[in-house]
Parts: structure tokens; C-alpha cells; sequence
């Protein structure tokens, strides 16, 4: 697998990570199953796209890129669909989430 795939099962695998938070919102604590369940299965495949990126891509890497655009596109999301209001500290939080998987990418 070449690095450049790679990274885009690490991106897939963001979106779907994202994809499933915003269903287990949905899902209200498991009480509507549906969403839940869908969540789940979200999940498990963001699982399989995170280790097939892994054949090419470290472990500290892949990592950090799938946990922190998941952190900030759940939040993002959220900002959007549910109208969550972000202070200047959470929105300079953001940015040092994206510019630590930037520096751990680029120290690599």
C-alpha cells in the first residue's frame, strides 16, 4: 500500500469516526437503537480503514490524524447541527489539536 493511500483510508476512516459520533447522538444514550447500531457498525469500519493505514503509516501518526480529525470534526459537527457555542479558548483548542497531528506528522 503507498503512503498516499493510506492516508486516504486514515481520512476515511476520520469521517466515518465523525459519522459515528454524530449518531450515537442520535441514538440518545441507546435509547433509540437504530442510530446506535448504526454508530457501531460505523465504528468497526473506521477500525478497518485505521489498520489498513497502518500497513504504511505509523501507528503515532495514523493515531493522532484519525483521533484529532475525529475531536474536531465531532466538534465542528456539532457546532453546526446542534448549535453548540465555542469560546476562544475551544476554538484555540481546536487549532492545537490540528497543529499537534501536524507536527507529529511532520516529525515523522
Amino acid at each position: 500500500m503507498t503512503a498516499t493511500l493510506a492516508f486516504v483510508c486514515l481520512a476515511f476512516a476520520a469521517l466515518l469516526d465523525i459519522a459515528a459520533n454524530v449518531l450515537l447522538k442520535r441514538s440518545d444514550g441507546f435509547r433509540r437503537p437504530w442510530p446506535g447500531i448504526a454508530a457501531l457498525a460505523l465504528v468497526l469500519c473506521a477500525f478497518g480503514l485505521l489498520g489498513l493505514s497502518l500497513r504504511a503509516v505509523p501507528l503515532s501518526t495514523a493515531y493522532a490524524v484519525w483521533g484529532g480529525l475525529g475531536i474536531v470534526g465531532a466538534a465542528l459537527l456539532s457546532r453546526r447541527l446542534d448549535g453548540v457555542r465555542f469560546s476562544p479558548a475551544a476554538w484555540a483548542g481546536l487549532a492545537l489539536i490540528l497543529g499537534s497531528v501536524l507536527l507529529l506528522h511532520l516529525g515523522e
